[in-house]
Parts: C-alpha cells; sequence; structure tokens
C-alpha cells in the first residue's frame, strides 16, 4: 500500500515536471525572437572614416583560417587600417602564411613566446599587439574572422562616432562541420534566451557582452580600464573586458553583424566540448561553482527529460505523459530548427532532428567540468595549449 502511494506521488511529480518542460521551451522561443528584434543591426553605409584604426589580430595555430581573415581585413575600404598579426606561439606553419602572403601587403607581424606567470595567451597576445598598434581606435578580431563585404570596419568606425567607446558585432558562426550543425542550434538558443546580448545595449543593466570576434574600443579607453593587461587570467577576456568598459560607464554597443562577416566558434566536437568547459572554468572565476550544480539540474531536466520520459511511457503504456514529452522534444528541434535557419544553413530540416545530440553532449560536458573542478583537475585544451584552471 505505501509503496503505491510512494509511486502515484512520483508518477505525480514526474507529471508536472514534464509539462513544464514544453511550456519552458515555449519561453526560450518567444525570449530569442525578443533578443532578435532588440539586436540592432549594423547598416551598410559605405562612407569614408578618417581616423587610423589599428587591427590586431591574435593567433595559434590558425593556418586554417589566417589567409582568409587577413585577405578580407586588407580588402576593407573608406577607412585606414594598420594590421597587426601576433603569433601566439603556433606550431601549424601559421607565422609562415603570414610572412610569406602578408608581410609585403604591409602587415606587421610579431610573434610572442609563452605568456608569463598570471596571463593566457589570447590576453598576452592582444596586449603586445597593442604596444606595437598606433592607432586612435583599436580593432581585436579573433583569426578566425571573415568579413563577407568590404565597409565593415569604415561602418562600425561611423557608427561609434555617435560617442561610442566600444563597439563589438555578433558574427554569423560557421557550420562547416557537422558538429557545428548539431551543438550550434542550442548554445546559440541558450545564449538569446538565457542570457540576452541585447541586454548590453541598455546603460541601466549591468550585464555586458563583447565578442572576441570584433571588438572596437578608443585606444584612450581601452588604457583607462587596463585593457587586457587588466583581464589578463580571464578565459572569456572579451566578457571580461565588456564588464570593465560598462562598470566604468563607458558606452558600449553590440550590434548584429551576422550577415556582414563570420567566424568559427569551436568546429569539433572536441572543440565544443572544451568551450563549455571553458564557459564553467570562466564562470567559477566570478561566481560560486556551488551554483552550477542548480545549472546543471535544471539543464538535465529541460534537456534530457523529456525523451527519458518519452521512452518510458511509451514501455509502460502511459499516453498523456507521452504526448507531454513529446511536445517538449518538437518544441526544442523547432527552435533549433529556427537557429540552423538563421545561420543560413541548407538543409536544415535534414539536420534539425540531429540537435537533439547536443542536449546530451552540452549536460555531460557540464556534469565532467563541475566533478573536476570541485576535484582540483579541470585542465583546459585550447589551440593546441593545455590551460591549467
Amino acid at each position: 500500500m505505501i509503496l503505491d502511494h510512494l509511486w502515484i506521488a512520483a508518477l505525480s511529480f514526474l507529471t508536472v515536471i514534464t509539462s513544464l518542460t514544453p511550456l519552458a521551451w515555449i519561453w526560450i522561443v518567444h525570449k530569442r525572437a525578443v533578443t532578435l528584434h532588440r539586436l540592432e543591426k549594423l547598416e551598410r553605409v559605405c562612407g569614408e572614416a578618417s581616423p587610423l584604426v589599428s587591427a590586431i589580430i591574435p593567433g595559434r595555430n590558425v593556418a586554417g583560417w589566417v589567409e582568409k581573415c587577413l585577405s578580407t581585413l586588407l580588402e576593407q575600404r573608406g577607412v585606414r587600417i594598420e594590421v597587426i598579426f601576433v603569433d601566439d606561439e603556433s606550431e601549424d606553419g601559421t607565422g609562415r602564411i603570414v610572412l610569406e602572403r602578408f608581410l609585403k601587403r604591409g602587415v606587421k607581424y610579431v610573434r610572442v613566446g609563452a605568456p608569463p606567470s598570471g596571463w593566457l595567451g589570447k590576453n598576452w597576445a592582444c596586449w603586445r599587439g597593442f604596444l606595437h598598434a598606433s592607432g586612435e581606435w583599436l580593432l581585436f578580431l579573433d583569426a578566425d574572422t571573415v568579413f563577407f563585404d568590404e565597409c565593415v570596419v569604415a561602418d562600425a568606425l561611423d557608427r561609434c562616432g555617435e560617442g561610442l567607446d566600444a563597439l563589438s558585432l555578433i558574427p554569423r558562426l560557421d557550420t562547416g562541420s557537422i558538429s557545428s550543425k548539431i551543438m550550434l542550434p542550442l548554445l546559440q538558443n541558450i545564449l538569446l534566451s538565457l542570457f540576452s546580448p541585447a541586454r548590453s545595449n541598455d546603460p541601466q543593466d549591468p550585464r555586458a557582452i563583447l565578442f572576441g570576434a570584433f571588438i572596437l574600443v578608443r585606444r584612450r579607453v581601452y588604457l583607462e580600464v587596463g585593457g587586457h593587461k587588466a583581464v589578463r587570467g580571464r578565459i572569456l577576456e572579451d566578457r571580461a573586458l565588456a564588464s570593465l568598459l560598462k562598470s566604468g560607464g563607458y558606452r558600449i554597443r553590440l550590434l548584429d553583424g551576422s550577415d556582414r562577416f563570420g567566424a568559427e566558434y569551436a568546429g569539433s566536437l572536441a572543440g565544443y566540448v572544451a568551450a563549455i568547459k571553458r564557459l564553467v572554468a570562466d564562470y567559477s572565476m566570478t561566481h560560486s561553482l556551488a551554483n552550477m550544480k542548480y545549472y546543471i539540474t535544471g539543464a538535465a531536466i529541460l534537456f534530457l527529460l523529456p525523451l527519458v520520459v518519452l521512452i518510458a511511457a511509451s514501455i509502460y503504456g502511459d499516453p498523456p505523459l507521452a504526448i507531454l514529452a513529446a511536445a517538449s522534444i518538437v518544441i526544442n528541434v523547432a527552435a533549433n530548427y529556427l537557429e540552423l535557419r538563421r545561420l543560413r544553413l541548407e538543409y536544415a530540416p535534414l539536420y534539425a532532428p540531429l540537435t537533439v545530440l547536443a542536449n546530451w553532449v552540452l549536460v555531460a560536458a557540464l556534469i565532467e567540468a563541475y566533478i573536476s573542478f570541485r576535484s582540483g583537475r579541470l585542465g583546459l585544451t585550447w589551440r593546441g595549449r593545455r590551460i591549467d584552471v
């Protein structure tokens, strides 16, 4: 009798939780739409800009991207650009490509050694690049950034003429690999709904986000907040720099540039797992790691529970519960399909069902990172370099 009551109570609880997951996905779809509506696009003007812009590009083992990055950057018109490529101990021929193909086109090549104690490699490379820059404006780009038209930098600089101290653009992330087709839609939906980038443009909102693929900042302001030297130990240096600027009262703006330039995010499955671990590691630097268990629990309920319940309900013959679980999965896939369409992926309907695999990868990576970090054994590998956190 007691076991029957416990089973009924457990089933009732499971039904209530499962019934909330479709509502949660509806909310995610709604918040995603609101964020995209609020995000202003960088208008294409193609005017002339007079200030010198120093473009600083840190890169480590980026032989597959650096040529396209530098080529499309050098094709920018309407603006004077000083290009500085900082080679962060590359081992794959990156330096040879820059030296042989771009030195004669005016690109400055700086190779740096291992970062000093307390510094992370990218932050060290950005800072060293800044020391070689002479522009009134600094433009920090990732080495996998690719411009789709020739007026992006000039238009961004023109927009800064409205009194902005820093401007960042959101790129269209590359979906060339199977891993990106599966992982990106879920991660983008989480960003757009739970961590809305549009909030960064509200001076009253403490949230601040800049995207490392394109950060344009006044030299004077960069120095006043301490630049990358002030965030030398932070893994997500773009977010840390954004917080410094916004908390300092400087005017920053984040615009949607996805129609005009793109960037790689992680590429391989191992890259996405490493990227998720980087998020956990950076979060732990500014928040209590104990909070992560609540995020992991919520992620497991939202992303994994519906499929588990659908299988169990189908086996044990509970149609109402199966319908609730199936509804959550359908809305999940639909939300990811919308993101695949926004990323302009061909055959989006074919890939959308596969994106549910990203749910399992995300939760597993979060759990692994949390356990490793709690035990003090979390080591990250990025671009062939191990980072012990």
